[in-house]
């Protein structure tokens, strides 16, 4: 049975253009390894300019970091072992449809934090690249003096998407829900 079905899976990652895909826990040393082989195929890749590459890279590396942080703090002072088993429901898949390369993650967020997320998200959708840049700024300004990012990779990872960012919120239990962001570059 487990044959078959990743005979399908492939399949249907082919299909979508998948050429990177991980799914569990991260940790640095597998945000790093992921992060090494990512680069490395790009290198490989035939067509694919630095910029490219660059935006690919440094979107995953927001976006991987951004799951583990996520978890981490959730951690803190709640029931780590549930934590980190929600922790492994994670995935990152990296592809190319057409042109134009994507990043695209998933992992589980407190249902209390996807009202936030989403008018961050949607906020950042509504402006343009210069809009976005000086917003970069002014966050940043912000935030320089404590250790906070503020949203520092989502607004990074806007700026450098040639599209919307796209996501999607899909409840799983009356804890938790599914959240995935899409990045085209």
């Amino acid at each position: 049975m487990i044959n078959e079905n990743l005979h399908q899976l492939i399949g249907e990652l082919t299909s979508y253009g998948i050429i990177v895909s991980f799914n569990g826990s991260f940790t640095q040393g597998i945000i790093e390894e992921i992060g090494t082989a990512i680069t490395s195929y790009l290198q490989a890749e035939k067509g694919t300019d630095e910029t490219d590459s660059h935006n690919v890279f440094s979107v995953y590396i927001e976006q991987a970091q951004n799951i583990k942080t996520y978890f981490l703090k959730k951690a803190l002072g709640n029931d780590q072992l549930e934590i980190s088993r929600r922790a492994f429901e994670s995935i990152i898949v990296i592809g190319r449809q057409k042109e134009r390369f994507f990043v695209c993650s998933g992992n589980l967020v407190h249902n209390e934090d996807v009202e936030k997320l989403k008018e961050r998200i949607d906020y950042l959708n509504t402006l343009t690249k210069e809009q976005l840049k000086q917003f970069y700024k002014a966050t940043l300004r912000k935030t320089s003096n404590t250790s906070e990012s503020a949203g520092l990779g989502i607004i990074d990872m806007a700026r450098k998407a040639a599209f919307p960012l796209e996501y999607m919120f899909m409840a799983r239990d009356e804890q938790y829900s599914f959240f995935t962001l899409k990045v085209s570059l």
